[in-house]
C-alpha cells in the first residue's frame, strides 16, 4: 500500500501520499492515515481526516453514525408468514384471501353477466341491490380491499408473534376486525337473504317476476285514516308498492317505513328497503299524501290475494295499525 515511515507502540504511521508499496497487518495491529484509524481486527474507523481512494477492508466498518457489514433480512414476500409465523394473525390471513378470493369470483360474475348482455339498463351495472339499497357489485369490490386489508394485518400480527409480540392483543385485534367485517356485510345485506351474495345467484339476468302484480285500487279505513294500495309491481327486481293515505284524525300521525310489510298469499312477508323510494312517513292533519315504498325482493305472482299493513301508527288518537287486504294478485 505505502513505505511506512516510522513504527510504534501504538501500530503504523505512513505518509498517504505515498504511493507504490503495500503492507499486511495482522489482527490486532492499527495503522493511521494522515489522521484517520484504522484497526485491522474490527474493520477501521474514520476520526476528522478525510481519506481518498478505494479501502478493502474485510468486517463491519464504523464511518461516523453508519454501519456497514451489518446484515438485515427484509421479508418482501406478503404470504411467507401464513407458513412462518405464529399467532392469530395466520387466520387473519387466511381469512383475507378467502374473502378477496370470493370477492373477486363475485365481481367477475357480474363482468360476465354485462358481456353476455345480460344487463337490462344502466342500473342493473353493478348487479341487483341489496336491502340496504346497494348494488352488491360494490360489496364486491369494497370486500376484495378489505379482504387485502386482512392479509396485511395478518401478516404482520404474525411476524411479530414470533419476536415475542402479546398473543392476548394479537387475538383481541382479530376478534375485532372479524366483528367490523362482519357488522359491514349485514349493514350492506339490510334483511336481504345471505344467498343473494353468491357469485352469479344475485347477478343480472336471474329470472325474476316481472311486471305489474297487482293494479286494483285497495282501500281500508281505521280511526280517521284511510290508506290505499294504488299499484304492486317489479321493477329491477324488486318489488314496488304505490300508496295514498289520507288523515282524517285531526292530528299529525306518523307511518314509519320499518313498520310496512307486504304478505303474500303464501304467507310470505316482503320487507320494505331502509332506503329506496320516496315514502314521507310523517303525514300532517287532514292532509293526502302519495309515494311508493320499495321491497328487498320481487312479489310472487298468482299466491292469492296480498295483504299491505303499517303494523304501528304513530300520533295523537291514532290506530295501532292499519292494513290493506283482499289485494288481488295477477297470475
Amino acid at each position: 500500500m505505502t513505505r511506512p515511515e516510522a513504527d510504534d507502540d501504538r501500530g503504523n504511521h505512513l505518509d498517504a501520499r505515498a504511493r507504490g508499496h503495500a503492507r499486511v497487518y495482522g489482527a490486532g495491529q492499527n495503522m493511521s492515515i494522515d489522521r484517520s484509524r484504522h484497526s485491522a481486527d474490527s474493520g477501521y474507523r474514520f476520526g476528522t481526516g478525510n481519506s481518498f481512494g478505494p479501502h478493502n477492508n474485510f468486517g463491519r466498518q464504523h464511518i461516523g453514525e453508519q454501519h456497514i457489514g451489518d446484515r438485515y433480512e427484509v421479508d418482501l414476500n406478503p404470504v411467507s408468514a401464513l407458513f412462518t409465523g405464529r399467532g392469530p394473525g395466520r387466520v387473519l390471513m387466511v381469512l383475507g384471501l378467502c374473502v378477496s378470493a370470493f370477492c373477486f369470483a363475485g365481481w367477475m360474475s357480474i363482468v360476465f353477466g354485462g358481456m353476455s348482455g345480460d344487463i337490462d339498463s344502466p342500473r342493473d351495472a353493478l348487479g341487483t341491490r341489496l336491502g340496504s339499497g346497494i348494488p352488491v357489485g360494490a360489496v364486491y369490490f369494497l370486500g376484495f380491499g378489505f379482504g387485502g386489508m386482512l392479509l396485511g394485518i395478518g401478516n404482520s400480527m404474525a411476524k411479530a408473534a414470533v419476536k415475542g409480540g402479546s398473543r392476548t392483543g394479537h387475538l383481541i385485534a382479530t376478534v375485532i376486525v372479524c366483528a367490523g367485517g362482519l357488522l359491514c356485510v349485514v349493514y350492506a345485506l339490510g334483511g336481504s337473504p345471505p344467498s343473494t351474495l353468491l357469485p352469479f345467484s344475485g347477478s343480472p339476468g336471474v329470472d325474476v317476476p316481472a311486471g305489474v302484480v297487482s293494479d286494483t285500487r285497495t282501500s281500508a279505513k281505521r280511526g280517521g285514516l284511510t290508506l290505499t294500495v294504488t299499484r304492486i309491481e317489479n321493477v329491477d327486481g324488486h318489488g314496488v308498492v304505490h300508496l295514498h293515505v289520507r288523515n282524517n284524525t285531526g292530528h299529525t300521525i306518523g307511518l314509519p317505513l320499518n313498520s310496512f310489510v307486504v304478505t303474500g298469499g303464501d304467507g310470505h312477508a316482503y320487507q320494505p328497503r331502509p332506503f329506496g323510494g320516496d315514502w314521507n312517513p310523517q303525514i300532517g292533519a287532514s292532509a293526502r299524501q302519495s309515494g311508493t315504498i320499495d321491497l328487498q325482493e320481487p312479489v310472487e305472482r298468482g299466491t292469492g290475494d296480498l295483504r299491505a299493513e303499517f303494523t304501528m301508527v304513530i300520533g295523537e288518537s291514532a290506530p295501532k295499525g292499519i292494513a290493506v287486504t283482499g289485494i288481488p294478485s295477477r297470475e
